[in-house]
């Protein structure tokens, strides 16, 4: 999806920096203007500072798990009684489970709330929870920390990925969208609005683990 959201940039001719940052953080800098814009879902979040581009992503999230994906829990009631970790400030738990916090300081199950989803991963490897929340971004995480991890995946929401640009910004959101439009012209987006798998091949560099 990075290398989708670079291109953008390129053809937007858009000077892009990018920065990994722990969610909390990162609506905190958009939210005060610290950020021009975040690649993150649509859930409607950020509405009050910000406008979503045309161009979005299907993203799936649900639990990671060292049982067996029969095992997984399919509703937020067969999560009493378990052991899990989720990111702090990520929105999609909630999705599954709306009553996640009460659940927890209820003592109806254990939560375990990490900073990022690299500290996330590492917890999770290390066996601290038998669940992990976490979406599709996660695996590439767990295949650098630990590439002989096995692990059971069970999607439970798709959400949306956009560029939130902050509503005092509106010339980058245009060019986003302008940018967005030629690359679907040219036919260099597949069904997902993801790189063609001829131009991923020809720009993917895999990035090394910030540990």
């Amino acid at each position: 999806m990075w290398e989708t959201v670079k291109m953008l940039c390129e053809t937007a001719d858009l000077n892009c920096n990018f920065e990994i940052v722990a969610l909390k953080r990162a609506y905190h800098r958009i939210r005060s203007g610290d950020v021009d814009a975040l690649v993150t879902i649509n859930i409607g979040q950020l509405k009050d500072c910000c406008l979503a581009s045309d161009w979005s992503s299907p993203w799936s999230a649900g639990f990671f798990s060292t049982t067996a994906k029969e095992n997984i829990p399919d509703s937020q009631e067969d999560l009493q009684g378990k052991t899990l970790i989720v990111v702090n400030s990520m929105k999609s738990p909630y999705l599954f489970a709306k009553d996640l916090d009460t659940m927890s300081d209820e003592s109806r199950l254990t939560l375990y709330k990490a900073p990022h989803i690299l500290s996330a991963v590492k917890m999770f490897l290390k066996n601290r929870a038998p669940l992990l929340w976490g979406g599709d971004d996660f695996k590439w995480y767990i295949h650098k920390i630990k590439a002989t991890a096995e692990y059971s995946f069970k999607p439970f929401v798709t959400i949306p990925v956009v560029v939130w640009v902050r509503k005092d910004k509106p010339e980058i959101l245009e060019l986003f969208n302008q940018a967005f439009a030629k690359l679907k012209e040219t036919s260099k987006l597949e069904d997902k609005n993801l790189l063609s798998p001829a131009l991923m091949k020809e720009r993917y560099v895999d990035a090394p683990l910030e540990r």
